[in-house]
């Protein structure tokens, strides 16, 4: 079988000895070479043309070099349908992870100790997805908890200090915690429905409630009927945006976390449309009166995921941010087999609809149960998602980080940490990616087992580089080998990233394999 380093190298000379196409600054994607066949194992050759460098002997990078990066849509950073772009031109990915299922019950906080986002940072994770709360910021009508607030602007601080964005996540599940779920205050249930006795769902099938419990269903319809009630909501996301509008790393407000119509019919779009679409634009408009640079991120009703019928936004400045959970396909009856729906597919879906609204796409959760059976299904089925995304360059967030007791929220076991506080999954879900990229992406994948990355995409000359993280001491604990179509490449060790500059316009790659004597890795 030929060796995969040799395919990868071929594919992109066959891609740099094509046509040339001009490069547009105006930094929309391209991803028109996502579909080609990878199926060989490990290994390096060097070819002509092409530059290799033994990782110890690549030049240090000097963070000096860099300009400063940032992060929030404003003057000088711009969204367009394709994501962020950064103040260099550079379209920016998202590497995420949601932090954290453990914030559902009292304090409402995923963890105090700073170690927690050294780990976080250490994964190379550029950005986190942090759950926050309505109960928590109101726990009655009109009162703000400034002890908490004075938490939710210290977790942004740290995760400033280790150049780590945030998304502030107004997170829900059965509308409220006193329906077995998490989210809105005692005080925000209708009158009709009992805090105390109701028919809420409890333990890991809590997802049937918003089929079949009538207090759940009435509790959402409740909500988004009543002026009254959303009006507190959009003051508790404006105290929120208060305490965070001055930090660059605060990368948007996802205004609420899998919404739902209760009773409201959804067929023809009547729940999204007339209900759930206003609701985001009032609340963006809430929040821009604390943060003028907010960036919005909206998701579909949770039952109609993959079949939204959201139309176009009269708001600027959004980005759709659905979920995708293989599960909810099936019970979407996408796919006849429950088999042929692979989660590139899926994530081509969800892009559509992005484009259709004209925002860029963001998957703000993702992941696979800790009980999968087997369990190395697990592994490969986030290994699936992950390489779906980075083959259509999405950026995205697992679901999820826990420091502790990721499993104690009705039986939900996700999070890259377990009971005993052990690390887990990290082959799978920790990788490298690229994170500022100079042009245009063409094509992007990594192989878990041999370890090879390969990165090809259209360029120029640029004094800003394109940037690749590399969790070196994870997958390359000897060292790797930077091969490169020309140009320089500098290394930050510090934080694991791969500088790379063209010396021409056209097309480049940069590929990764494991570090071995000799020209051919064997």
């Amino acid at each position: 079988m030929m060796d995969e380093h040799i395919a990868l190298s071929l594919i992109a000379l066959l891609i740099i000895a094509g046509i040339a196409s001009e490069w547009d600054s105006s930094c929309i994607s391209d991803t028109s070479f996502n579909n080609a066949p990878l199926n060989s194992t490990a290994g390096c050759l060097a070819l002509e043309e092409k530059i290799c460098i033994p990782s110890n002997i690549i030049p240090e990078a000097v963070s000096s070099d860099n300009l400063s990066l940032y992060a929030k849509s404003d003057s000088t950073l711009f969204l367009d349908k394709g994501g962020f772009c950064d103040a260099q031109g550079r379209r920016v990915y998202f590497r995420g992870i949601n932090v954290g299922s453990n914030a559902k019950m009292p304090p409402f906080i995923p963890f105090e100790d700073p170690k927690w986002w050294d780990l976080i940072a250490s994964w190379g994770y550029n950005m986190v997805r942090l759950t926050i709360f309505w109960e928590a910021i109101e726990p009655d009508p009109g009162v703000y908890d400034q002890r908490y607030l004075d938490k939710v602007e210290k977790m942004v601080d740290e995760a400033s200090k280790r150049d780590i964005y945030v998304l502030l996540d107004m997170h829900q599940d059965q509308y409220s915690r006193c329906l077995k779920g998490d989210g809105a205050p005692y005080w925000a249930l209708p009158r009709n429905v009992d805090p105390q006795h109701n028919n809420g769902i409890v333990g890991r099938f809590w997802f049937a409630a918003y089929f079949i419990s009538s207090d759940v269903r009435t509790s959402f319809s409740n909500f988004f009927k009543s002026d009254d009630l959303k009006g507190h909501y959009y003051d508790a996301w404006r105290e929120v945006a208060k305490r965070v509008n001055q930090s660059p790393y605060v990368l948007g407000y996802d205004i609420m976390n899998e919404p739902f119509g209760g009773e409201i019919p959804n067929d023809k779009g009547q729940f999204e449309n007339g209900f759930l679409k206003p609701f985001f634009c009032e609340a963006i408009s809430a929040i821009r009166e604390a943060d003028p640079d907010a960036v919005g991120f909206v998701e579909p009703s949770i039952i109609d995921l993959y079949k939204s019928k959201l139309s176009d936004f009269e708001s600027d400045r959004l980005v759709y941010a659905p979920h995708i959970y293989r599960s909810f396909a099936w019970r979407a009856f996408l796919s006849p087999n429950n088999k042929g729906m692979s989660f590139d597919s899926l994530v081509s879906l969800q892009k559509q609809k992005a484009d259709d609204l004209k925002m860029p796409l963001f998957i703000g959760e993702f992941g696979i149960p800790w009980d999968t059976n087997p369990i190395w299904g697990r592994d490969g089925q986030v290994n699936e998602a992950m390489a779906a995304f980075e083959g259509q360059f999405i950026s995205n967030a697992y679901w999820d980080f826990s420091a502790e007791n990721g499993s104690s929220w009705n039986k939900e076991d996700y999070s890259l940490i377990d009971d005993n506080g052990r690390p887990r999954g990290l082959d799978v879900n920790v990788r490298p990616y690229v994170r500022f990229l100079a042009g245009v992406p063409i094509y992007q994948y990594f192989n878990p087992e041999s370890k090879n990355y390969s990165l090809i995409f259209n360029g120029y000359r640029s004094n800003a580089p394109t940037i690749v993280y590399i969790p070196e001491n994870l997958h390359y604990p000897k060292g790797f080998k930077a091969c490169i179509s020309d140009g320089s490449v500098k290394y930050n060790r510090s934080n694991g990233e791969l500088w790379y500059k063209p010396s021409r316009k056209g097309k480049h790659f940069v590929n990764l394999t494991t570090l071995c004597s000799g020209t051919v890795c064997r």
